[in-house]
Order: C-alpha cells, then structure tokens, then sequence
C-alpha cells in the first residue's frame, strides 16, 4: 500500500510505463529532467501491482546523476525507494546507507547528494495538477512552466491507500526526540538540548554548555540540503533536539514538510 517510483535514464522509457503522457506534462518533464522530479501518471499493466502499491498509477522520475543515469541505462527502468530503513532520515551520503544497513546490501557510492530533499511528486494526470511531496522543483516553478494550476494535497488517513511515496507513514525520524521552533524564546532555557537551526541563531547559544548546535547553513536551500546529516548528527548525541521551521515558501515548505514529519506527535514544544 506504499508505492515506489520508477526511475528512468531516457525520456522514451517513459512511454514503456504509462498509457498517456499529456502534453503539458511532457514540457515540465524536459524542463526539469534529470532532476528532483517525479510525476505520477496511469500505468501500464505491464508495470507490476507491488511497483504501483496497488494503485491504477505510476511515479516517473529521472535522476540527475550521471552513475544512476548509467545503471538504469544497463538495467532498464529500475523501481527504487530511499536507501534507508522505513521510518529513518533519509541518506545523502554512503555512510549514512551503511548506517542503517551494514553488509546486509551492496553500496555504490556516487558522492553525497546535491539537492538533500527528495523529488517533489506530482500527479500531471487531470488539471490541476496535486503535489503528493514537495521538494526543490516548487508550485510556482510547475505553474510556470506548466502553465497549469497546482494544489498541494494534504496528509491522508492512515487506513487509505498512499497515492504517493513518502505519504502515509511517519518519516524522516531520528532515536532521539524531535521538536520544533521557530523562535529562539520557545526553547527551554536550562535543558541539555541539541539545536538545528540556520547560522544567523549560532551566536545566541555561544557560551551555553547545555546546549549543542548544528548548522543548517546560511539559508533554506542549504537547510534542505543539510538537515538529514543533521538528524543523523543530533543521533549521536542523544539528547532531545529542537529543529527551525522556515519560512512557507519555495523550498521552506519542503524542508518543513521534512522536519514535521521527523517530529511525528511531537512537533509542539512542552517544558
């Protein structure tokens, strides 16, 4: 009841997959392939039930790295979640695979990823188009060069059908407890916590012991980029981690998206 997407190197293995590619579509899909994009769009019968988790559709997206690109080109299209254990932060790099596997699986290691955030998923099948998970390529980038409208689409019951990867169960999620902030006032004043948060609050906790800090960098698209290793990194220090909410736009909504997910029931700050 989860379903994968189906990663492609070619924009012709696309046709292999699905029924219809509408022409709107297809212009979003030259724009923003090889990229963080997966577009959703009625399947083949040809494409396993388990690949489409029962579903009529299925998520296309391809990569913007040359060693995926390569593989797919030999293998054909290849259905692939994260390299992660159900429920973990994401990895963006080998080790961060190794850590949650071990030997247990054969690693070919491409460098770090470039973006941090998965592909934003959107259902291109009827206007107007729905964002399942946002990612990099924003609303206002499909609206633009779509020239479509889109809507974001909410969380869905636990007990209905995911018509998206990375919708129906909690994500993202460290050993540790996960709060969230978005002003430094709402953090407790005596806890021996860790903080992520963008490099503008680093000066407000210089010379409290009690407190760990890791850097999101200077913005929100170095915030998507970062706050995987960063839920990872607060991991080895074990304490309860408060985690900055960004602005909602653009990639912010994104990086929220992420962080909310991380922080499951516990996303409201009580001390």
């Amino acid at each position: 009841d989860n379903p994968l997407i189906v990663h492609v190197s070619d924009l012709s293995q696309v046709y292999d997959l699905v029924t219809e590619v509408p022409e709107k579509a297809r212009k979003v899909m030259e724009v923003f392939w090889p990229g963080p994009l997966s577009v959703i769009l009625e399947a083949k019968e040809t494409v396993p039930l388990v690949t489409r988790g029962g579903l009529e559709s299925v998520a296309i997206r391809m990569p913007a790295h040359p060693v995926a690109l390569s593989l797919i080109k030999c293998a054909g299209p290849i259905a692939a979640p994260s390299a992660n254990k159900s429920g973990r932060p994401s990895p963006t790099t080998a080790e961060h695979v190794y850590q949650d596997f071990g030997d247990d699986v054969l690693i070919l290691d491409a460098g770090p990823t470039f973006v941090g955030l998965e592909s934003t998923v959107v259902d291109v099948r009827e206007e107007p188009w729905k964002i399942y998970r946002p990612g990099a390529v924003t609303r206002e980038l499909l609206e633009a060069h779509g020239h479509v409208s889109v809507e974001y689409v909410g969380k869905i019951e636990e007990s209905g059908s995911a018509p998206s990867p990375g919708m129906k169960y909690r994500h993202y999620a460290p050993n540790v407890p996960v709060f969230l902030f978005r002003d430094v006032d709402e953090l407790p004043p005596s806890q021996d916590i860790t903080v992520i948060a963008l490099d503008d609050l680093a000066p407000t906790f210089s010379g409290k012991p009690n407190i760990i800090f890791i850097s999101l960098g200077a913005d929100q698209h170095s915030a998507a980029a970062r706050i995987y290793m960063a839920l990872r990194q607060a991991e080895q220090f074990g304490r309860t981690t408060y985690v900055q909410l960004m602005d909602e736009e653009g990639i912010g909504i994104a990086y929220n998206e992420r962080v909310r997910k991380a922080a499951g029931a516990s996303r409201k700050l009580a001390y």
